[in-house]
């Protein structure tokens, strides 16, 4: 295939790989994928263009095997995949060299469409703004200064620095607040990197002996945002010449918003004027998100998605419950996994808990403990004051229906064992007594915070229950006979 041929090819090809890497990757699309290029792509051999040294050997190390494979895939003509520095600047419109001008707004208020950040930027994700951000008890407090610090003129913390674990919005909402500062004033002079990025652009700069350029650059902006960072802890003049820029930035009454893994407070190695610096402002937690509010991003992710597909897509509540209860950890792998059904559903797949299992066996897998039926009958009569064999007893009295009914639902979510397995473990019940329990506890916890919360504290119990050999507990993995035996029956 000659040059020429294969032009408009590895365009198409490249398109395909990138639309399925946005899917797989979430925000880390944007800052590694997003500025790769085709070079050129000639006999069976693709050249992938990257921006600096830096970011191939990231983008090699992290995502090359995957892009290599997935241009493979969509186009077996090309066989090799090469990554390589072109440091020349790709072809946009024409723009000053530090510019944050934006271009049309909505005029229904929505983000600006194209906004040109300060050179060295992170590109803002259309996605990521107030109106997505899904709210519960974890992250109202940050949701509501975010919004406050978006739509003041003047700073109000400065910085406003919001912490938390993985996934859980830091960087959602400081793309949000950069959104809506761009729509109330899209001349202004926006500068967004991650804190590994800002150490690259300086180290840059001092190996270039042009640390003056630099240091113009950062402070010559109106709002700046650092997103991670924990990354420079122990770089000392990283740290310094970032003190410095928000020194000088507070001074100026221009705005500064940081995030990092932890606390200012809980910084190792970090001058007590610098700690002093980073908490002179409002230092705010993100903290996990329970179930209510997974389940809700779920939803409006899932309602967002029929949308862009035309209503060709459904998350049913059973499946919904099922992802809000297993994939706990944070939002960002919740999101992964809904992206990776939509996926496997395609072809009118139906949804269902097995299904689920098998498409999503690696996010689940880092959360599962095997847990036994017996366990949960164990840990839920206790809770209620029963004992075992009241779960599996006739007895119809609602003190012993509703755990039994919690039980059945507990061992549906925890265990891979069907319908007429769990109902065989609570005294030779129907299969659908079974699924009646679950249906009635899925729909008492979407009626019922309190009652939802009940049933989320006891999974947790099970899930971490300690293993205890004297006790009779089980190790992780192994079932108990009786159990081995009904699976097998």
């Amino acid at each position: 295939m000659t040059s020429q041929e294969a032009k408009p090819a590895i365009e198409a090809i490249w398109n395909r790989v990138t639309e399925r890497l946005k899917i797989e990757l979430g925000p880390k699309f944007q800052y590694w994928v997003s500025p790769l290029r085709v070079l050129s792509a000639e006999g069976d051999r693709v050249v992938i263009a990257c921006p600096s040294r830096f970011d191939r050997d990231k983008v090699v190390e992290s995502h090359g095997e995957r892009i290599a494979n997935l241009i493979c895939e969509f186009g077996p003509e090309f066989v090799h995949v090469d990554f390589v520095v072109d440091s020349r600047p790709r072809a946009v419109q024409p723009q000053a060299a530090v510019s944050a001008r934006a271009t049309t707004i909505d005029s229904l208020g929505a983000a600006p469409l194209e906004p040109t950040l300060v050179q060295g930027s992170i590109p803002l994700n259309k996605g990521h703004t107030f109106d997505t951000f899904v709210t519960g008890k974890s992250n109202q407090i940050a949701f509501n200064e975010a919004k406050r610090t978006a739509e003041s003129d003047t700073p109000i913390h400065n910085p406003l620095f919001l912490y938390g674990g993985t996934g859980l919005g830091k960087s959602h909402l400081m793309h949000a607040i950069a959104w809506r500062k761009l729509q109330r004033n899209p001349n202004l002079r926006v500068m967004f990197v991650t804190a590994e990025t800002f150490m690259r652009l300086f180290v840059t700069a001092l190996k270039a002996n042009d640390t003056m350029t630099f240091k113009n650059l950062v402070r010559n902006v109106d709002l700046l945002l650092v997103d991670d960072l924990h990354f420079v802890l122990g770089k000392e003049a990283t740290q310094e010449e970032l003190l410095a820029a928000f020194d000088w930035l507070s001074d100026n009454q221009k705005q500064i918003v940081v995030s990092a893994d932890r606390s200012p407070s809980l910084f190792e190695g970090l001058s007590e004027r610098a700690r002093s610096r980073l908490l002179k402002g409002a230092s705010i937690e993100i903290q996990p998100t329970d179930f209510e509010l997974r389940l809700a991003i779920l939803e409006a992710k899932a309602r967002q998605i029929s949308r862009e597909r035309q209503g060709n897509f459904t998350l049913n509540t059973q499946a919904a419950h099922f992802m809000a209860q297993r994939i706990n950890s944070n939002t960002r792998e919740l999101e992964g996994a809904l992206n990776r059904v939509v996926m496997q559903s395609e072809g009118n797949k139906p949804i269902t808990i097995e299904n689920l299992n098998v498409w999503l066996a690696d996010f689940l897998r880092s959360y599962d403990r095997r847990v036994t039926i017996d366990e949960i009958k164990k840990k839920v009569a206790e809770h209620y004051g029963l004992k075992t064999a009241d779960l599996e007893s006739p007895n119809r009295s609602r003190s012993i229906v509703r755990p039994r009914q919690i039980a059945m639902f507990l061992g549906r979510l925890l265990t891979p064992r069907s319908y007429p397995e769990i109902g065989r473990r609570f005294g030779n019940r129907d299969h659908t007594t079974v699924m009646h329990a679950v249906e009635t506890i899925q729909r008492l916890t979407g009626m019922d915070p309190a009652f939802a919360d009940e049933v989320e504290q006891l999974r947790l119990s099970i899930r971490n229950w300690p293993v205890d050999a004297s006790s009779g507990n089980l190790r992780p993995g192994v079932s108990t006979e009786g159990e081995q035996a009904q699976s097998q029956s």
